[in-house]
C-alpha cells in the first residue's frame, strides 16, 4: 500500500484531499512500516497541508495532522498542545469504539487486511476527531 493509498481510505469521511508528492509516496510492505519518525513528520506535514486548505485554523491543523500521524505511527506529537491531541483522541475513541479512552495504532496491525476489518471504525472516529479539531 501506498501512503496516499492509506491517507485516503483514513480521511474518507473528511473533506480533506492529500497531496503527497511521487519522493514521499512510500510504499508500506507492512502496517510495521509506519513506525518510523520520518513518517510521522511527513503525515503530519501532509495532513496539516490539507487541513489548512479547507480552512482550519492553524491549530486546529497541526492538532488534527499530529492526532493523525499518531494514529498511523505511534509517534508521539511533535509540535501541538499534547491535550489538543489527547481531546481528538478521545472523539475518536467514542465514535470508532464506544468509549472515549480506546485507540488504535495502524503500525500495531498484524496485515494490511486487517485494516478492512476496523476501518470503518477508523473512518468514523477520524470524521469525529475531524469535526472537533474545527474548533481548536
Amino acid at each position: 500500500m501506498r501512503l496516499s493509498q492509506l491517507l485516503s481510505l483514513i480521511l474518507a469521511k473528511t473533506p480533506l484531499s492529500v497531496e503527497v508528492l511521487d519522493s514521499e509516496n512510500v510504499q508500506l510492505d507492512t502496517p510495521e512500516s509506519l513506525f518510523s519518525v520520518d513518517l510521522h513528520h511527513k503525515i503530519g506535514d501532509i495532513v496539516a497541508d490539507a487541513c489548512r486548505r479547507v480552512g482550519l485554523s492553524e491549530r486546529g491543523s497541526i492538532g488534527f495532522a499530529e492526532f493523525v500521524a499518531e494514529l498511523c505511527t505511534g509517534w508521539a506529537t511533535r509540535y501541538s498542545n499534547e491535550t489538543d491531541i489527547l481531546a481528538l483522541d478521545a472523539s475518536f475513541g467514542r465514535a470508532a469504539y464506544g468509549s472515549p479512552t480506546e485507540v488504535i495504532r495502524l503500525y500495531l496491525l498484524p496485515t494490511w487486511d486487517a485494516l478492512t476489518e476496523h476501518l470503518g471504525a477508523i473512518q468514523r472516529g477520524v470524521a469525529a476527531a475531524f469535526e472537533d479539531a474545527k474548533i481548536l
